[in-house]
């Protein structure tokens, strides 16, 4: 008679093995071809986009916010035109309104706590930004540019004051 033990290593060792040969299967039933997971062209495009805005942010965050030249390899001339534009006071030289990447408002939100990535289909990634008191959420759309990834525009969706 087995243990308890014995029982739960052996399902162990079994769901292991299992999870071993799909893996070795590259997600695919051994006949047939029909995709279980990891070769959906679409998924691979949404995870590669999110890896191209992560990679932005997370260099962006070693950088001071009205580092330019980092910005612009990061979009298109749409985009630039848009920040731009957007730039309300007064500058001298080339000004962008790179904070509309965090919130629309400008000014101080305080300091940001974290931020999260979250791809809504192949070319929109919603980007979560949390604050000491404030929410923002802002949607950028990506366009492949070549071998790579531009930002193309981007459109806040939410803000929200969450208090003490």
């Amino acid at each position: 008679m087995m243990t308890i033990n014995q029982i739960v290593m052996r399902k162990s060792f079994l769901m292991i093995s299992a999870l071993m040969l799909l893996l070795a299967c590259g997600g695919k039933k051994a006949q047939g071809g029909n995709v279980f997971f990891g070769d959906d062209p679409q998924n691979q495009e949404m995870v590669a986009v999110r890896a191209f805005v992560e990679q932005f942010y997370k260099e962006w965050d070693k950088r001071d916010l009205l580092d330019y030249e980092f910005v612009k390899q990061y979009i298109t001339p749409n985009l630039l035109k848009y920040l731009a534009d957007a730039y309300d006071y007064d500058c001298e030289g080339e000004c962008l309104a790179t904070w509309m990447f965090f919130y629309e408002g400008g000014g101080d939100a305080g300091e940001l706590k974290s931020y999260t990535f979250t791809p809504r289909d192949e070319s929109h990634v919603l980007v979560e930004c949390k604050y000491e008191n404030y929410e923002y959420d802002v949607l950028l759309t990506v366009i492949k540019d070549g071998d790579t990834f531009k930002i193309d525009s981007l459109k806040q969706e939410r803000s929200a004051y969450i208090g003490n």
